[in-house]
């Protein structure tokens, strides 16, 4: 889709209202679908009970912290 905006962007017609306001309204759907699924999976995240515990620990500073808890987990099941 990102691709299709950038070709839309450089073919429309500046001068014409109906492109730019199609282009803006395209624009704009789509960023309120990726502002949507990006709170869905921050949702799914929290959700998940074996992320969920790890995500509140205050001891993970790092990505390695995070992916050292979940080889720790991993190897307790």
């Amino acid at each position: 889709m990102p691709v299709i905006l950038f070709v839309l962007l450089l073919l429309i017609d500046r001068k014409n209202i109906f492109h730019v306001v199609s282009y803006i309204s395209i624009l704009l759907i789509y960023t309120i679908i990726l502002v949507a699924k990006i709170l869905n999976a921050k949702n799914e995240w929290h959700s998940d009970p074996v992320t969920s515990s790890i995500s509140k620990d205050k001891s993970i500073q790092k990505m390695s912290d995070f992916q050292k808890k979940l080889e720790e987990i991993s190897n307790n099941e």
